[in-house]
């Protein structure tokens, strides 16, 4: 992401491990938010996912 915030989180405070490189050998902690559907629809939409509104997104909220 180099830093930038997606669109959906404009507003909102961020821990600064946000930003830190994941690490591939700990299980991630889940987002509440179903990424296939949200895909889907970005797709649809013609949009990427940090082009995504909150409302948007919480359509999706698992």
């Amino acid at each position: 992401m180099n830093g930038m915030k997606p669109k959906f989180m404009e507003n909102s405070v961020t821990a600064p491990s946000y930003y830190e490189q994941p690490d591939p050998y700990v299980n991630a902690p889940s987002c509440h938010v179903n990424l296939l559907e949200l895909s889907r629809y970005a797709k649809q939409c013609g949009k990427k996912l940090v082009e995504l509104t909150q409302e948007e997104v919480k359509r999706f909220s698992i």
